[in-house]
């Protein structure tokens, strides 16, 4: 009677075990979500900077008080193919501007979550990092790219009294 019972539990946890896979498709994986390898920023529709396989290329030029034209951020993935993030899966924009006193990001709720603009405030060099943030933390933080801001720089003229 012994063997029996063992036999029963046995059978049992081995169906209960066996009922709790992850063919289930109405679970969601939190690790399951696009994942950035590398991005690239657009001018206007031309590439300025991209990173890819741990190198940057391109850099960043904009005049003293002037903005640059709507800058649009497209993500690349593992196999290098552009991608942007569902806003709805918790994914946002994220960067980080080394000086601020040299320049500084404007983003205009108009423009779009993956868009926004430079602003030269200050003549010099500095540095901006890119990040894909997923539900309150980064997801993926680039390497640092360089920002120009000469006196005769391209952009159009910022009015900070618009902000």
């Amino acid at each position: 009677m012994l063997k029996k019972i063992s036999s029963i539990c046995a059978l049992m946890a081995l169906a209960l075990v066996a009922g709790c896979g992850d063919d289930n498709p109405a679970d969601h994986d939190h690790d399951e979500h696009a994942e950035a390898f590398g991005f690239v920023l657009y001018n206007s529709g031309a590439e300025v900077v991209r990173y890819e396989q741990g190198v940057i290329t391109g850099e960043l030029d904009v005049g003293l008080e002037k903005e640059t034209a709507l800058l649009t951020v497209r993500f690349l993935n593992e196999e290098g193919d552009s991608f942007t993030p569902d806003a709805d899966d918790g994914f946002s924009l994220g960067w980080e501007v080394t000086d601020s006193a040299i320049a500084e990001v404007e983003w205009h709720e108009e423009d779009g979550l993956w868009a926004f603009h430079v602003i030269g405030e200050g003549l010099g060099e500095t540095t901006m990092v890119i990040k894909l943030n997923h539900n309150g933390h980064a997801d993926f933080v680039s390497l640092p790219f360089e920002i120009h801001v000469t006196a005769d720089g391209p952009g159009e003229d910022h009015d900070h009294d618009d902000e």
